[in-house]
């Protein structure tokens, strides 16, 4: 209807067809020039509200506003109006384009017999695409839905990991200085054992040194008396049977080296253990999760 009322406004109602060389009068009706210069040359009015048109008015330029409009209703290549649709290129035509050898053989309707399937079938591809976009909008609201779902679920992981780490943390902190406190405890008792082990050699070291000052000076002694007499004095010493034993194996080296064993046998417990610890921790997270 629209359209209908468009071409109307576009129509010459001397001629009854679409402007050409479209003029306005200033009542503000148009016609063709070629129409309107006859028809007042045989009657200064405008043929439709019969106002008198004065002579300077008729001599009007051409309207090209009305002009632009026409040219979309007319065939570019005949300037004739369009009045027929080919079905075959699917293009609006005029009555030459029509006899033309281009599109000879072509089938052609009229176009308000053309127009009506077509908008039927338009407006049916519509009422598909209103349903189509419907059932879209519905998937995208769901997809929406979803993904401000799994926005909120990431952000309670989140926070429950930091939590879980916070405790993972507290308690490494507590147990880190309990085994601090444990190494300490076994260093002090091994550092007292291996110090009374440790005096002990040093009287010992003490003992055999002035045994060796007075053995020397024993065999520097080449009078036998004499000699019998300091083999004497540092044979009463010792027992015959302790004189030249060796006293090593007595001072506890096994235990010095069993202690420093048993601190790097305790330092390598705590790592496994703590080691543990975080992967039981670790896989408790995504257990938990």
């Amino acid at each position: 209807m629209a359209s209908a009322s468009y071409m109307e406004d576009l129509t010459c109602s001397i001629c009854l067809t679409i402007f050409t060389d479209p003029v306005s009068l200033l009542c503000g009706h148009s016609f063709c020039k070629e129409c309107i210069t006859i028809s007042l040359s045989k009657k200064d009015q405008c043929p439709q509200c019969r106002t008198t048109v004065p002579i300077e008015e008729k001599y009007l330029p051409t309207s090209h506003i009305l002009k632009s409009l026409v040219a979309q209703f007319l065939c570019p290549e005949h300037e004739e109006k369009l009045k027929l649709f080919c079905e075959t290129d699917q293009q609006l035509a005029c009555v030459i384009c029509r006899d033309g050898e281009r599109h000879n053989g072509h089938k052609f309707k009229p176009i308000r017999e053309a127009a009506t399937p077509l908008r039927r079938e338009l407006e049916k591809g519509m009422g598909h695409l209103s349903a189509e976009i419907h059932a879209i909008e519905s998937l995208a609201n769901m997809q929406r839905e979803e993904i401000t779902k799994i926005q909120v679920k990431s952000q309670q992981l989140m926070t429950q990991i930091s939590t879980q780490f916070e405790e993972m943390h507290q308690f490494l902190r507590k147990r880190e200085e309990e085994i601090k406190n444990e190494l300490k405890e076994k260093e002090r008792e091994a550092v007292e054992e291996m110090t009374e082990k440790f005096k002990a050699m040093d009287l010992a070291l003490s003992k055999s040194r002035e045994l060796q000052v007075k053995g020397t000076a024993a065999l520097e002694i080449s009078d036998s008396v004499k000699f019998l007499q300091s083999w004497t004095e540092v044979n009463n010493m010792l027992t015959p049977e302790c004189l030249f034993r060796p006293r090593a194996n007595d001072l506890g080296w096994f235990c010095v080296l069993n202690h420093c064993l048993y601190l790097l046998c305790f330092k390598s417990t705590h790592s496994i253990c703590c080691n543990s610890v975080l992967c039981s921790l670790d896989s408790a997270v995504y257990c938990r999760n």
